[in-house]
């Protein structure tokens, strides 16, 4: 198992670092507020995160942002939802929508899982061919769609029938 600390050492960096993480994720808030003993400590442990994803994560919305790419946004996905942090889900939303070539069946289903509204709306869009809502029924993810968006996807394809 790989641990990461957040070194926070007793400076005036400590209090700007925790600060920037809690302006951007309701998760930082709650760790650093006075209620919690992580607060007032200068090392936290997160466990199950290795360094490099945390590095990831932090590239992203930090100053001088790295962005996305098709290879890292199910970890920046999933690490944003762990840690609250939906500016980072915007930002990979943004990616998936104009720049992204992943097939539009795994695209459907992180704008499912991961709540992006406004790519699953242009995801259902794109469904205008029988062909390409054959390929999304014979897709690893097409079990795996909530029921909400199953029906999307039906009033989608009953409008082109």
């Amino acid at each position: 198992m790989i641990y990461w600390f957040i070194k926070l050492a007793l400076n005036p960096e400590r209090y700007r670092s925790q600060n920037f993480l809690s302006i951007h994720s309701d998760y930082f808030k709650v760790l650093f507020s006075n209620n919690f003993k992580e607060g007032s400590l200068s090392e936290i442990e997160i466990n199950d995160i290795s360094y490099d994803d945390f590095g990831l994560l932090c590239s992203s919305f930090f100053p001088n942002p790295q962005f996305p790419n098709d290879g890292t946004v199910e970890k920046l996905l999933e690490l944003g939802r762990r840690f609250l942090l939906s500016s980072v889900i915007r930002i990979v939303e943004y990616h998936l929508i104009h720049g992204s070539k992943i097939g539009i069946p795994k695209m459907i289903w992180l704008a499912d899982e991961y709540k992006m509204e406004k790519l699953l709306e242009k995801c259902i869009r794109e469904m205008d061919s029988s062909e390409k809502a054959k390929q999304l029924r014979e897709s690893e993810e097409f079990e795996k769609l909530s029921d909400a968006t199953m029906s999307k996807l039906c009033r989608r394809l009953a409008a082109l029938l």
